[in-house]
């Protein structure tokens, strides 16, 4: 299909079983989806006229109508970072383990392929393989460490106070307020899903790691995200279910290969003059026209629900015939083949460690955690608060203002369970820093206590004791780190 296969400049209608697809081809299909989702539900770059998000769009776009295409699929990925890059850090968490999966597939496609990347020389499906197969265990090893890194931030004190647990609150609202898993949430207390929850997310970092359990885990884990998709969260769940592709891929690839001939054989017979990618690009394109006019949520669930049964359906098929933990069916990930790539994993793990050493809160893969580990406070049950940096003890708490903007920064909702009610809150300096030094507003004066010690600023005032307040924030330190709001009580509520 398209500049991936030497034999698609042969012939007009080439068919899918004469080329059956690449694992790329499955992959960046699924990427395109999970990408348009992001798109549609973040959709910031919408409503302000971002061109980069647009163009973004245009390539997510295209590859969901011709996945496959390497060239094309490589300037998806880069688009999205380029978009993404240019609005950090004010992104959702998981993005950052999406951002860490794109970034290794661009430099694994750096690696492949090389200059061939650039030229219009058409790629056979080896080299798109190849492609796959380098980026592929890096991919796999942050897959499995997002759960990690989650599951551990939420070994504390608040989260399993479930008066104020994110979880708690998520089930509890989630029972009240989505029809569709309304009758499967009551049936059972909130205590017993809470459980239930922590249980699978302990067990499938350990069992996605160990290639003899990586496919069992996909019984519990491909239900578990699209029941929380459907309490709300499916943005993170088709992140998520695109990466349990990537790990079944030999599997699904063996699964879709008979429907695909079958398809494409009858294709042959009603409509020989139409090309399969062409059909294939017109169903595509039929899909995302009911889900502009319906709702991208049940396009969501549609996707999902068919990708589930395609993996359930496959990984019976697999366990009958090589047994349950025979390690068949799944793709390679401790690997030694991307080489230096593995960078990117250790990249993954130092994002997840900035809020105990002190450099961020924000976007470290530890979402509605409960977790706090500011202002020299560590309410987990055994990560040790190691501040090599200072930033989360700098507590700034404002007093007073003549800007509303500066005055919002005294409070911050807390999420499930407190929807409506503001909490007082103390800002980190450096996203107060943040704050006022963007703001054009030429009176601007403020009154706050930095770490219990009043002060006052008044702009372009030589006497302010922190000079720095109102000079923008070095670019890189800018892009990389972000700090949540720190509750005054001394009670944890939820936050993203």
């Amino acid at each position: 299909m398209g500049d991936r296969m030497s034999t698609s400049t042969q012939s007009k209608s080439v068919s899918f079983a004469q080329t059956q697809p690449t694992s790329l081809t499955i992959f960046s299909y699924a990427w395109a989806m999970q990408s348009l989702i992001q798109l549609v539900y973040f959709r910031a770059w919408f409503e302000t006229g971002q061109p980069l998000g647009w163009i973004f769009l245009f390539f997510s776009l295209a590859v969901f109508l011709f996945p496959g295409r390497v060239r094309l699929f490589a300037a998806m990925v880069a688009s999205g970072l380029v978009y993404y890059i240019s609005i950090w850090p004010f992104v959702v968490n998981h993005y950052l383990g999406d951002h860490l999966v794109a970034i290794t597939m661009l430099a694994a496609a750096v690696i492949v392929l090389g200059k061939k990347l650039l030229s219009t020389t058409p790629l056979s499906d080896q080299e798109s393989e190849d492609w796959f197969d380098t980026f592929a265990p890096v991919a796999g090893a942050i897959f499995a460490f997002v759960y990690f890194s989650i599951i551990v931030s939420k070994l504390n004190v608040a989260f399993f106070d479930l008066d104020i647990s994110c979880l708690s609150g998520m089930i509890e609202e989630a029972e009240a307020d989505r029809p569709l898993v309304k009758p499967f949430l009551g049936l059972f207390s909130v205590e017993f899903y809470f459980w239930v929850f922590i249980v699978a997310e302990t067990l499938l970092p350990f069992m996605l790691a160990y290639k003899p359990t990586r496919l069992p885990a996909f019984y519990f884990g491909v239900p578990f995200h699209i029941l929380l998709g459907l309490m709300g969260h499916w943005p993170f769940s088709s992140f998520m279910l695109t990466l349990y592709i990537l790990m079944c891929m030999p599997m699904l690839k063996d699964v879709l290969r008979p429907y695909i001939q079958k398809i494409d054989a009858l294709r042959s017979k009603l409509t020989p003059w139409l090309p399969g990618s062409v059909l294939f690009a017109l169903l595509s394109g039929f899909f995302l026209v009911i889900a502009a006019i319906g709702k991208p949520s049940w396009a969501w669930l549609l996707w999902s629900v068919i990708l589930a049964a395609a993996i359930l359906y496959g990984m019976v098929r697999e366990h009958i015939k090589n047994g349950m933990f025979s390690g068949t069916g799944v793709s390679n990930v401790w690997v030694r083949k991307p080489g230096w790539l593995w960078v990117m994993f250790v990249l993954a793990i130092v994002n997840s460690s900035g809020p105990y050493l002190g450099w961020k809160t924000q976007t470290s893969i530890g979402m509605y955690s409960n977790m706090r580990t500011e202002g020299a406070f560590n309410n987990h049950y055994f990560m040790p608060d190691m501040p090599l940096f200072g930033f989360q003890d700098d507590l700034v708490e404002i007093i007073d203002s003549n800007n509303d903007e500066i005055l919002a920064l005294k409070t911050y909702p807390a999420r499930y369970g407190f929807v409506g009610q503001e909490h007082d809150v103390y800002r980190i300096y450096f996203e107060f820093r943040r704050t006022v030094s963007t703001l054009e507003d030429p009176d601007l004066e403020i009154t706050y206590l930095r770490n219990g010690e009043m002060r006052t600023f008044k702009r372009g005032d030589e006497g302010n004791v922190d000079k720095d307040l109102d000079k923008p924030l070095p670019i890189l330190q800018a892009k990389l780190q972000y700090f949540r709001p720190v509750f005054k009580s001394e009670r944890s509520y939820c936050l993203h």
